[in-house]
């Protein structure tokens, strides 16, 4: 699955990208602004976009989240700000609460790209750090 990472935390985002491909993901970016995910959204045509709610220069992740769902990306929120999530949960299939163990990545991008296939996500098998929205 090609994945765009929107995370303006550099070691954040770093060890996202690095947990991604070790599971055998491609990634865009990592994007550290709304503008800068925007882009590789539209040049790179991923299938889900994890994004970190606070980004930085006066861009944030809810308005990206609304942009990329224009798009037709997916969307779920990587991020400490659990409020807004929850806020903004219609924009997003769920929310990875930070800190997250990165081995829980691989286990929730599947089970995520088990729901954009249209499948059911298996209950038992559902990390901690995962919630689901829908």
């Amino acid at each position: 699955m090609l994945i765009l990472v929107v995370e303006d935390e550099p070691i954040c985002a770093l060890s996202t990208v690095a947990e991604l491909e070790h599971a055998g993901h491609k990634t865009l970016g990592p994007a550290a602004t709304l503008e800068e995910g925007l882009e590789l959204a539209r040049s790179g045509h991923p299938a889900l976009a994890l994004i970190d709610i606070d980004l930085m220069h006066a861009g944030d992740g809810v308005e990206l989240a609304k942009r990329l769902r224009e798009l037709h990306v997916a969307a779920v929120f990587v991020s400490a700000q659990h409020p807004s999530a929850f806020e903004n949960r219609d924009l997003a299939l769920g929310f990875i609460g930070k800190p997250y163990n990165p081995a829980d990545l691989p286990p929730s991008i599947d089970i995520i790209s088990a729901i954009l296939e249209g499948k059911p996500a298996p209950a038992a098998s559902i990390p901690r750090a995962l919630q689901l929205f829908h």
